[in-house]
């Protein structure tokens, strides 16, 4: 499948029939991307209101607004400070690991955000810590998170090294 399957030509979309709730309230509509192991594409689509506080492990996320209006409010892993960014369609916010994040949508219409993560979000939502309110993490957390982040490194080495030898058979045919 892996490098092969790009050749079909087909573009992909959010499936509206598959919707997820992720840990912090957000409905979710995956996007296939075949061919690709290292990260993962979705819809959120945001009704008026908060949603819940929540920190990623091992996964780096870009939230993009594609319509509506999103506050974005995150917070230091070490400290727990906070900053809040009032995001527009076109806006783009990055959150690294660790950081505590959550949305709220201030507006009267329905937000929609592609969030694109690497690695790829784990379906059994083993990445995501969800708290009732931004707060620095523990050490323990923070370890635990440490650890995550190696299995995920050694996941991410093993899907690079298929692809290596798909490449390898590929640049044979």
């Amino acid at each position: 499948m892996g490098l092969q399957h790009w050749r079909q030509g087909q573009p992909t979309h959010a499936e509206e029939a598959f919707v997820v709730v992720a840990p912090d309230g957000i409905a979710v509509h995956p996007v296939a991307l075949p061919g690709l192991a290292n990260l993962t594409l979705a819809e959120g689509r945001l009704p008026p209101g908060e949603y819940g506080v929540h920190a990623h492990r091992s996964l780096e996320q870009i939230t993009y607004v594609l319509a509506g209006q999103l506050v974005v409010t995150m917070g230091d892993p070490v400290t727990g400070d906070m900053v809040e960014l009032a995001c527009a369609p076109g806006d783009a916010v990055s959150t690294p690991p660790l950081v505590t994040l959550s949305f709220r949508n201030p507006g009267p219409a329905v937000t929609r955000v592609l969030f694109i993560c690497a690695p790829p979000y784990p379906a059994d939502d083993a990445d995501t810590l969800t708290f009732d309110r931004h707060r620095a993490l523990t050490p323990a957390e923070r370890q635990a998170a440490l650890e995550r982040q190696r299995v995920a490194r050694v996941e991410s080495d093993a899907r690079f090294e298929q692809l290596r030898a798909e490449c390898s058979v590929w640049r044979a045919e």
